[in-house]
């Protein structure tokens, strides 16, 4: 075995450092792009639990609005509520079942609009 033999034995056993460095970046990339997607996650299950939340707060504003209570905004939940009364269909005096529409818009503590939600009933 001569010495230049010997060398090149060794070369194919090993890898190089342009190889490692690939593999690296490669592990690196794909790292990043999991983590990317975990956060993502994470901000849409949030974004989901507040809108369920947020759906709540606006139906039991609905159901007092229909208690007749006379609330017209509050706080639940810490979201901020508030409902919109307005005729809803002919403004005929006559009519046997004046209508109205209820509208609940729901925000967050930003004022920033999470939900609106709207019937319409009759008038009490």
């Amino acid at each position: 075995m001569t010495l230049g033999n010997c060398h090149a034995e060794t070369e194919e056993l090993g890898f190089s450092l342009v190889e490692a460095l690939i593999a690296l970046a490669i592990i690196a990339a794909t790292t990043a792009m999991l983590f990317t997607t975990i956060g993502q996650d994470a901000r849409t299950r949030h974004a989901v639990a507040e809108r369920r939340v947020a759906v709540l707060v606006a139906q039991s504003a609905l159901d007092r609005a229909a208690a007749d209570d006379g609330a017209t905004e509050g706080r639940s939940q810490g979201l901020d509520w508030r409902i919109a009364r307005e005729p809803y269909g002919t403004a005929d005096p006559l009519d046997p079942a004046p209508l109205e529409q209820l509208t609940v818009t729901v925000a967050d503590a930003g004022q920033r609009p999470l939900l609106t939600l709207a019937t319409v009933r009759i008038k009490p």
